[in-house]
Order: C-alpha cells, then structure tokens, then sequence
C-alpha cells in the first residue's frame, strides 16, 4: 500500500482521527493474522463485530484502528460511520492515486484461471497486482486495492458474488478499464433467483466502464447479444469458439494428458494474425479462458507473440484440474477449488480424454436453488453418457446424479468411509476426477489419495 497519515485516511472516510497521526501502509481485517505496522479495520457483520478483537490486533502488531464505536485501547482510533463503506472509500482512494490500467474480471466459472493468464501477460509489460485467493467480493476487492503501490502499473480484479449490487460494489471501487464476463452458467442461484438473474448481476461489471473503457463479450455465452445491445456507449470485443469474433481459436486439440493446444487468431478491419498456443492448462474449455486473457491484455497494448508468451508460460492454478499422481500408480485430477454445473461438465471432458479407467468421486454443487436436484440429475446423466466407469458420491444433493448414473455408483454418509473404499480398489489404469464445491472440502479426498512424493505424472 501506499504510505498514508492516519489524519489523510480519515478526511477520505469522513472519520474522526483520536490519537497519534502515524503513518501506515498496510490495513488488515483478520485479527488472527500477523497485523504488524497496520491499520486494522474492525468489520461488523452478521455473526460477527471485530471490535471486540482489537485487543487481539494490537498483540498481532497493529498501530491503529478503524471503529464504528469507541473501543478501549490506547492505539490511535479513526471513528468513522461504518467501517466497511470506510475501508471501500480508503480504496477507492487508492486506486485512484496509483492510477494503474485496470481489468476487470467476473463471471460462473473461470475467472480464477483468466485473472491468473492476463497476470502472466501482463508481467511481460509491467509490474501486476492480482487479485489473491478467494479475496473477490465485497470486502476482498476493496483489501486487494488497498495493496497497490506507487510501481504498480497494472491491477487485475476479480469480483465474484452472491447477490444483486456487488458487483456494481466493487466495480464502483476498481473502477476497470477493460472487463470481461467470461461466461453465465448455473452458480449462486439462490441469491440471484434465476440464471436471467446471474446474467443480470454480472452485467454490472459493464455499467461501469465509461466511454473509453472496453468490454470484452464471449460470443459463446447465451446473453451476449443482449449485452451487446444494452452497452453501446463503450467499445466492444469480441471473442468466441464457435462464431465469427475479433478471438477466436481453430485446430484445437489435447495433448496426451488433456492440456489444450490451438491456433489463436485475432481479426480486425485491416487485417488477420495467427498465432499458435500450447497451454500447460488442461481441457479445452481452457482455450475460451485463454481467448478472454488475450483480448483483454490486446486492449492494453499488448502484442501477440507477448501473449502467447504469457499465455504458455501461466502455470495450473490450484485445485483446478491439478494432474496429480496417486497411489498405486492412479492418476489424480484435482478440481476440488469449486463446482459449477459448466466446470463439472468441462471436468468429465476432461477426466474421459484420458486412456484408461474413468472415476469421478463428487461432492455437493451449492447454492444452485430450486434447481439444484435438476442440476446435479443432469450431472449424474452427462458423467454416464461420457463413458465414467465408476461414480462415488458424498453429500445430499448428490444423491440424484447416483440415480441418474445407476449401475456402478456409491453414496457415502462420509469421507473417511469414501477414501477407504477408493484405496480398496485402486490400480494403475485409473483415472480419478475428484470435484465438489468449497464446504465440500474434496481436497480431503486428495491428500489422502496422493503419493506422499509427488512423481512425475503418467504422460506428463
């Protein structure tokens, strides 16, 4: 972060400074975390007030607080209104002062892996903050800014959600020059009500932008024509794996352990470039997440042999079809990060492009509303319908993809009872997909069937 007095952070959110006016340069919201030298902001939410946890800070190594309501210590306090629009404004703030090219990133599914390709391009220009973690919505957005520096010249935000407006939230903070909605598909129903919905908030990254801004529109995604339409005032670019489009991929193809290979092309009114790519990504819902990278770092003066460059150099992203090698010889792919109905599916295309024996061991999609039976049934299908030889299970809606599978499927009350009868019968002919969303926990699932050295992959 940029080096700030306490009296400057409290003119921009409206506060009061009590105390000593020091100088910090960093700002923290986990008391459970090493605090030195920071300014901590003390949240309230529904099941929690971080006031009663500055002592904690101050012991963690915190010089000052951010309150809503006086506390009883003696490090200097900035009483503001609400400390979670203050820490927005402090942000904003920020942002603004470094001034860097921002990207904007959102989407059902993907977005992890775009931020992490348009990071790896635009390291090859200047020096890149990206978004870390899961630190992508209200709250996250806001602390990813606040560690811009006066040498950053680019920052990529990733901005997720869960209900209506904050998107628009964290685009009102991030201010993006380019964004990009890299897809819509079935995720986070129940707070948004319907997959129009999704759409609907996900739109908000594009309200954002200004006239100069640019938004990046995957031709691929069912609302693309309407947000064409909706958003004429901004520049618009296209990509698409199927249509015509300013990106778009020919000759893909897999490699022998699934990572994705293709022919990139770029039109536009003068002329047509190619250029060829081969990703360390697998799976070829992966040559969309690349095409969105590159039209987005094209709009920051990027050129092509750059972006494949960046483009092949970006490395898996964890827990996102990780090839990992398991014990008695069985090949692990590790997608445990989270689960859409869109990334479930690209995760079985991937598992049955691999020779050998297909088992897919899933966990519970959440937060797929009244849907979500149907969701997880169609699940069930497609895994059958692919050739998956074996199905295990563990949760509650996951019950109806076991019947939609039938013949050789497993529920589980547990994951210990899980992993036992996967090490049972495990071989070296086996490939194993193992996916669910976060609160499953499926990672779990992973420790315990991986070698505890990890070897070189078969094929790899």
């Amino acid at each position: 972060m940029i080096p700030l007095k306490l009296s400057a952070i409290a003119d921009f959110c409206a506060g009061k400074l009590v105390g000593d006016d020091l100088t910090i340069e960093r700002v923290m919201t986990d008391s459970r975390e090493d605090c030195t030298g920071a300014l901590f902001v003390a949240l309230v939410g529904e099941n929690f007030d971080a006031h009663e946890f500055t002592t904690t800070a101050k012991n963690q190594g915190a010089t000052a607080l951010m309150v809503s309501k006086p506390v009883d210590s003696e490090l200097p306090q900035i009483m503001v209104e609400d400390t979670e629009k203050a820490l927005g404004q402090l942000a904003r703030f920020v942002r603004q002062e470094v001034n860097p090219k921002v990207v904007g990133i959102t989407g059902s599914a993907g977005k992890t892996t775009v931020k992490e390709l348009v990071a790896s391009i635009l390291r090859l220009k200047g020096q890149v903050l990206a978004t870390q973690g899961n630190f992508n919505n209200h709250i996250g957005v806001p602390l990813t800014l606040l560690r811009l520096t006066e040498d950053d010249e680019y920052a990529v935000i990733e901005m997720g959600a869960n209900h209506k407006g904050e998107i628009a939230y964290c685009a009102s903070i991030a201010k993006p020059d380019v964004s990009v909605i890299n897809n819509v598909e079935p995720a986070h129903i129940e707070g948004f009500g319907s997959i129009e919905g999704v759409a609907e908030a996900k739109a908000e990254i594009y309200e954002a932008l200004n006239h100069n801004g640019t938004a990046i529109i995957n031709l691929d995604c069912e609302f693309a024509s309407q947000w064409q339409e909706a958003f004429i005032d901004c520049h618009k670019i296209t990509v698409s794996r199927h249509n015509d489009a300013h990106f778009r991929a020919n000759n893909v193809h897999l490699n022998s352990v699934g990572k994705a290979a293709f022919d990139l092309v770029k039109r536009s009114l003068t002329s047509k470039d190619t250029v060829s790519i081969s990703l360390q990504l697998a799976g070829e819902h992966n040559v969309s997440n690349a095409l969105v990278a590159a039209a987005v770092c094209s709009q920051l003066d990027v050129d092509l042999e750059l972006i494949k460059q960046g483009l092949e150099e970006a490395g898996e992203v964890k827990g996102r079809l990780n090839h990992i090698a398991g014990l008695e010889g069985s090949l692990l792919i590790d997608d445990t990060y989270n689960a859409s109905v869109g990334a479930v599916k690209a995760a079985i295309d991937v598992l049955t492009a691999h020779d050998g024996e297909h088992i897919f061991v899933f966990g519970d999609m959440k937060e797929l509303g009244q849907e979500s039976a149907q969701y997880h049934h169609d699940i069930g299908l497609y895994a059958k319908d692919k050739g998956v030889a074996k199905l295990y299970v563990i949760g509650d809606d996951v019950k109806h993809s076991l019947a939609a599978f039938g013949e050789n499927g497993e529920w589980f009350a547990d994951k210990d009872a899980l992993i036992h009868a996967l090490k049972q019968q495990l071989h070296s002919k086996q490939i194993i997909l193992i996916k669910g969303s976060r609160s499953a926990r499926m990672e779990q699932v992973v420790q315990a069937l991986q070698e505890p050295k990890l070897t070189k992959v078969r094929g790899g």
